[in-house]
């Protein structure tokens, strides 16, 4: 049907998307390399031994527990219920003064909890650890309890300036933290070892937050020592938080179970999956968070409009866009793992048997990387609808199949088995949730984002031969092939994809 004359013309979704999204992947470009920076610090001092195990299992506890109760649910359910008082200055800072004052009583709580009881919480994340690791690993735990109330005020912040469109705050403070990790695992090493990167870890922690106070006030978001737990705010928070509670624990408790699992096998092997998850992560915040980032908050306002063909149409944007960028991410991790492993980590105590524990685990997870991106961008398309009860219900089944599936894989593949399972998992997710949405709203995918994800698979082949022809070609190099690896993705797609980057910029 012909648009009316009297109707402005629509914004292209995937335009609207990459643009405001182009921040946060501009951002990432500068903190993912910080990240790697402090990944090689940490493996050049303290290599994949008992140390980084013991720091690696007392950091993701604290981090795990934040995720789950406070920040992973927050900007799930947050997010929604701000939307409908963004443009009311006074209303808004009245229930961001109300969130802000409830995280941090809660938090206060539960951090105390966990002093008290820490060594019971170290025998129980840690099982598999001996005596000496256990004792490192409570101290270290100890440090790093007060992330669980900094990083829960964080979220709330964000939450916020998400609502508002803003995403560059949030975003620039994950530099600073990695800045200010680095300098305390440099300067403080040799004093104090591997509790050096645990003060890193809090300390930074509280710095981000002060970071984002000059932001709130340029948006007018005021904090005020207010508890106004009748606003109807309130009320819709509490209706949606044990869903979005639930929902967004998935990934981060899929991911704990499986360092659990793995404290059973020999030491250095928990250091793998975290190194591996570091490098698998990249493409994903590039790509993929600043895609479901914006999405989220736009379908939330769509949504609340009641504007489903829209809604629909950022659906596809999202997905296509999604499948254009991870599709050939996948395919150079999976094609060039070992040399990027031995590019990022090979020096110090790291050795080319950690490269090669390492790379294991970076192709188990690498194969699910897309399915990865698209369950949880899935669960936040939920979430926009205000539905935290279906990507809750689907993920605790989730979570019974990770451990299974993690248990039984774990003998004959050992870190590659763990990292597998996360794959496996992701695609369970994407596919129910596929499914219940298209039930729900009537959702399928236009022809041309069919088409769109069809030509970035077949591009997807024939990069893959292209690059298994380069390996062949040039072996024993790291930097070269790795780059012509690079290029030739660049070279396929841009080819391939010259009349989608052509209908982006069609219509501004």
């Amino acid at each position: 049907m012909e648009q009316k004359a009297s109707e402005p013309p629509r914004r292209n979704p995937a335009l609207d998307i990459i643009r405001k999204g182009s921040v946060i992947t501009i951002i990432t470009l500068v903190s993912r390399p910080l990240g790697y920076v402090r990944e090689a610090i940490q493996a050049y001092l303290f290599g994949a031994t008992l140390l980084v195990d013991a720091f690696i299992v007392a950091f993701n506890f604290p981090e795990l527990i934040q995720t789950l109760f406070f920040s992973g649910a927050t900007s799930a359910f947050l997010i929604p219920v701000c939307t409908k008082y963004v443009n009311d200055r006074k209303e808004y800072s009245r229930i961001y003064s109300t969130f802000i004052n409830i995280s941090v009583v809660l938090t206060l709580f539960v951090s105390a909890g966990f002093f008290l009881f820490s060594s019971t919480v170290v025998r129980m994340i840690a099982p598999g650890f001996t005596d000496e690791a256990r004792v490192i690993t409570n101290n270290l735990f100890l440090i790093m309890i007060p992330v669980i109330a900094f990083h829960t005020v964080l979220s709330v912040m964000k939450a916020f300036l998400n609502a508002k469109e803003h995403f560059a705050a949030p975003e620039l403070s994950g530099i600073l933290w990695n800045l200010f990790f680095i300098a305390s695992a440099v300067l403080l090493a040799k004093k104090l070892g591997i509790y050096s990167l645990a003060i890193g870890v809090s300390a930074g922690a509280l710095l981000q937050i002060v970071m984002q106070y000059p932001y709130l006030r340029k948006f007018g978001i005021r904090y005020h020592l207010t508890l106004d737990l009748g606003h109807p705010a309130i009320a819709t928070a509490k209706r949606l938080f044990t869903g979005a509670l639930i929902a967004t624990s998935i990934v981060p408790i899929n991911s704990f179970v499986g360092r659990i699992i793995a404290s059973y096998l020999p030491h250095g092997e928990v250091a793998s999956l975290s190194y591996a998850f570091r490098i698998f992560i990249l493409p994903f915040s590039l790509f993929a968070v600043p895609v479901y980032t914006v999405m989220f908050s736009k379908l939330s306002k769509l949504f609340h409009d009641n504007d489903m063909q829209d809604f629909k149409a950022h659906i596809d944007s999202s997905v296509v866009l999604i499948c254009v960028t991870l599709i050939p991410a996948t395919i150079l991790l999976c094609a060039t793992g070992d040399l990027c492993v031995k590019i990022l980590y090979e020096r110090g105590a790291f050795t080319a048997t950690d490269t090669a524990m390492t790379n294991r685990a970076l192709f188990g997870y690498s194969v699910g990387l897309l399915f990865y991106a698209l369950s949880i961008s899935f669960v936040r398309i939920f979430n926009a609808m205000h539905d935290m009860r279906t990507p809750a219900l689907i993920g605790i089944t989730a979570i019974v199949l990770n451990a299974f599936i993690a248990s039984i894989l774990m003998v004959p593949f050992r870190n590659l088995g763990i990292s597998l399972t996360t794959s496996i998992v992701s695609l369970y997710n994407f596919v129910f949730l596929y499914v219940v949405l298209k039930h729900r709203i009537r959702y399928t995918m236009t022809r041309s984002a069919v088409r769109d994800v069809i030509k970035s698979l077949l591009a997807g082949i024939l990069l893959t031969l292209l690059i298994v022809l380069t390996r062949r070609l040039l072996p024993g190099g790291l930097l070269v092939p790795l780059f012509i690896s690079v290029l030739l993705t660049i070279a396929v797609y841009g080819i391939v994809f010259k009349n989608y980057y052509r209908r982006l910029l069609r219509r501004r």
